[in-house]
């Protein structure tokens, strides 16, 4: 496809989806730094999958948030370091760890809810009701398109 100067133009989907989100990427980071909260936009997945769901193995954690398993290594270290979370050894095997939010990492992380959710408050608003519901299942419809060619 050529864009409108000759060049070759970026595939629409791709580049939209892209955009967004970078934009949204941004916007969060910049929201995260304004409140004065103590970690990053790479940390914030971590912190919430514990949040959401309990504690975890660092491989429940790498493939649920379909990340690599250094990249979780080395924000569970972080996570270790800053009090925010503790890794316990598993209660049916011995072998393996578990990764669980420690109190201070509760209360971060529900800090770290409170300003997701504010977020994604801001976000639906430029949508309707119909808007939020096609988009959803728009997207839901590529995930699964990506996930049926792994």
């Amino acid at each position: 496809m050529k864009g409108t100067n000759g060049h070759p133009a970026p595939p629409v989907l791709i580049s939209l989806i892209g955009n967004l989100h970078n934009r949204m990427y941004k916007e969060c980071d910049r929201i995260i730094r304004e409140k004065g909260f103590p970690l990053e936009m790479d940390q914030l997945p971590v912190l919430l999958k514990l949040y959401y769901s309990g504690d975890a193995s660092q491989q429940e954690i790498s493939s649920d948030l379909k990340r690599d398993k250094a990249s979780i290594n080395r924000t569970v270290s972080f996570l270790v370091n800053k009090d925010i979370v503790v890794v316990i050894q598993d209660t049916i095997d011995k072998r393996k760890t578990r990764v669980a939010l420690t109190a201070s990492g509760k209360k971060l992380a529900g800090q770290a809810h409170t300003i997701v959710e504010a977020f994604n408050t801001t976000l639906s608003a430029a949508l309707t009701a119909e808007e939020s519901k096609q988009f959803q299942s728009i997207t839901q419809k590529l995930i699964d398109s990506i996930n049926s060619t792994q």
